[in-house]
């Protein structure tokens, strides 16, 4: 039976471990080792955690095959992220300047879907990195460090993994600039051809650059700790059906909270060095690699340890990481349920409306 007609409850329980990919995860932790060893060494573990969260989500990219090369998907999370910390980190001062750059992000996001659910994980991890930079505000000096240290380091996992790849496979996997250019052409020809009020992909990206927006505004306002979280959360949940959106709602917010307990827990008991945190950070990595597609509540669980590991390693502390956090991915889960609200009750009201018309 697919997923999408299992029942809610088995949905969050459902463990798909034909889909658990140790391999991949091999061959996607060793750049993590050399970024946050280069941190460590340089007497600069913050700017390694930088480095490291564009190693982690280029990464993901491997998992991305919409494209006719396997590290296109990374090439263009790299830049992307790159470019989009770069703006953020401007556009992070001003609460307007970031309100309109997110409605942007938004909906450009949101459309994405028309393409291939492959591409709406390159707009979303843009996204991402925009919301993490807009936190970390500052000029043109600063954003550049910021950009370069992300490119770094997603510079980094795409070498190793090339590499890797030559040495496992005989193939590089490099892509060629006219396959480039002729998915560019069809992404292009996709997004045009849905760009209209009649589209069902064009509605998703207008509710969806909405609740970026709010989801914004409101941490803003309430000036969470580490409150980008919260538009962070409502980004990675929001999907065009209401049945997916709360299935991951519901399995990222168990999972933040057994990862955000476990991780703070490990910190307490065992008080560990930079040493052991980088450890703690490379075993959390590896098994958010491999278990990506296993179940999205036990990969909330290690990417939310590997977080708070990464930010414990960067001076802050624990219990407030695991608490904003915590509180952060309910908002957010609250802000993605909220944009079905009103299109799912009217979907329903329809249908009854339609079964009383219907003859006998």
């Amino acid at each position: 039976m697919p997923e999408a007609a299992l029942p809610l409850w088995r949905r969050l329980a459902l463990l798909e471990w034909q889909q658990v990919n140790l391999r991949e995860a091999m061959f996607l932790t060793p750049a993590m080792v050399v970024v946050l060893a280069a941190g460590l060494l340089l007497g600069d573990p913050a700017s390694g955690a930088v480095a490291a969260s564009g190693t982690l989500i280029v990464g993901f990219g491997a998992f991305q095959q919409f494209t006719s090369s396997r590290v296109e998907p990374m090439l263009f999370a790299a830049f992307g992220a790159g470019a989009s910390t770069f703006i953020g980190t401007l556009a992070g001062a001003s609460d307007v300047a970031m309100a309109a750059i997110a409605l942007v992000y938004g909906f450009w996001c949101g459309m994405l879907p028309a393409i291939g659910m492959g591409a709406f994980w390159v707009g979303q991890q843009c996204t991402v990195f925009l919301l993490i930079a807009g936190a970390y505000s500052g000029g043109i000096d600063h954003a550049l460090a910021r950009t370069a240290l992300v490119v770094a380091g997603g510079a980094t996992q795409i070498a190793f993994y090339a590499v890797i790849l030559f040495i496992t496979r005989g193939d590089l996997g490099a892509p060629h600039l006219g396959r480039i250019l002729g998915d560019a052409r069809t992404a292009a020809a996709g997004l045009g051809f849905h760009l209209r009020l009649r589209s069902s992909y064009f509605h998703f990206a207008l509710r969806f650059a909405v609740v970026l927006v709010a989801a914004v505004a409101t941490e803003r306002w309430l000036a969470i700790p580490s409150g980008y979280w919260v538009a962070m959360t409502a980004l990675l949940l929001m999907r065009p059906d209401f049945q997916d959106t709360l299935a991951r709602s519901l399995g990222r917010f168990a999972g933040t909270v057994a990862g955000a307990a476990l991780a703070t827990a490990m910190t307490h008991i065992f008080v560990p060095g930079p040493l052991a945190l980088a450890s703690l950070i490379l075993l959390f990595v590896f098994f958010a690699y491999a278990s990506l597609r296993l179940n999205y509540g036990v990969f909330s669980l290690f990417v939310t340890g590997y977080v708070v590991f990464l930010l414990v390693l960067a001076g802050v502390a624990e219990p407030r990481v695991a608490y904003a956090r915590t509180l952060s991915t309910l908002i957010g889960g609250a802000f993605a349920l909220a944009a079905h609200v009103d299109f799912y009750r009217l979907r329903r009201a329809a249908l009854r409306r339609r079964s009383r018309a219907a003859p006998g």
